[in-house]
């Protein structure tokens, strides 16, 4: 059987504790950079006008498409702004959580591994923003036939993988500036698009990598799910300038067509994790037993329950991460 994944085992308590005043101090400090970006009158996804405010975040505003239901950041941070905050004291502190989660976040991929081998058994697979490389050693730790790659644009991250795993290709920069004919039968990319400005160029760049019949594995937030439609405004992967466009499956099926993917399926794999956020926060929070209603309010304290509505969440595809399935089209 899995190891159940749940909320406080993936979020040290450190991070619980400190992330409000750690997000607060970086981005008053990015707010003060001078920003050239302006405010965009329509989605960035499917381009549709009919956009509406939905909050603001540690000074940063989001706006809400009512045709595709992407949220997205709005202005978007500037260059600036994001390169502060990526060299600031968060990205300290983010990493220090990973590291001291490692091992209670490779039970994560084991679903996803096993989805990837199905569709791409062996070949050259590229890892999009490793990292301190969570998934890929979780590969690693399992019988596979790829030659692994990693594109991350930091110089320690890069270093700390080929210590980990020393056969690894290593490209240390932004996917976007990496220069190659298409040559991978498998990229994966793990929570980044989220921080992307631009996804359909990221988009587009992904495909030109992979070879004919190339598979992309991505994940990101689900907005469609059950925490999402909790949690509301206060969910706590709401996270400018580092999460600036959050996606729900309408909004990934328009950005795949228009970078020249098929959609093959989506997965919400973790319905425990969802179960556990919402429990935890049921405890402290008033707008969150305003919205789950009485009836789950009781019954999500019995473990059966809890059990088996995380299941229904799988099933249903409402867990709050997405795991995509693509593949490139055939006129690209």
């Amino acid at each position: 059987m899995s190891k159940k994944i749940t909320f406080d085992s993936i979020h040290t308590t450190k991070k619980q504790q400190l992330l409000q005043e750690m997000m607060t101090r970086t981005c008053n400090e990015a707010l003060k950079i001078e920003s050239d970006s302006i405010k965009s009158d329509s989605c960035p996804i499917c381009h549709s006008n009919k956009i509406k405010y939905f909050t603001e975040k540690y000074g940063f505003h989001l706006s809400r498409c009512s045709y595709c239901e992407q949220l997205f950041c709005n202005p978007m941070p500037s260059k600036s702004q994001l390169q502060y905050f990526y060299n600031s004291e968060m990205k300290d502190f983010e990493n220090e959580f990973f590291i001291e989660s490692f091992e209670e976040r490779i039970p994560i991929f084991e679903k996803r591994i096993d989805v990837i081998k199905k569709f791409v058994p062996s070949g050259n697979l590229l890892d999009v923003g490793s990292a301190i490389g969570i998934f890929l050693t979780a590969l690693t730790r399992q019988p596979n036939s790829y030659k692994l790659c990693s594109c991350d644009p930091s110089q320690s991250a890069c270093s700390a993988l080929k210590e980990r795993i020393p056969d690894i290709e290593l490209y240390p920069c932004m996917v976007e500036e990496l220069e190659m004919p298409s040559h991978f039968d498998a990229i994966t990319m793990w929570d980044t698009l989220e921080h992307v400005i631009d996804p359909l160029l990221v988009s587009k760049k992904i495909n030109s990598l992979l070879k004919k019949d190339g598979y992309w594995f991505f994940s990101t937030p689900n907005t469609h799910s059950f925490e999402w439609l909790t949690a509301g405004e206060q969910h706590v992967q709401i996270l400018p300038p580092g999460h600036i466009n959050l996606f729900n499956p309408t909004s990934i099926k328009i950005l795949l067509e228009q970078a020249g993917f098929s959609l093959i399926d989506t997965h919400t794999l973790n319905g425990t994790l969802d179960v556990s956020y919402i429990k935890k926060q049921l405890k402290i929070s008033k707008v969150f037993n305003d919205n789950i209603g009485a009836y789950l309010r009781h019954h999500l304290n019995e473990q059966e329950f809890s059990d088996s509505f995380a299941d229904f969440l799988v099933k249903t595809k409402t867990a709050g991460n997405i795991f995509v399935i693509a593949k490139k089209g055939e006129d690209r």
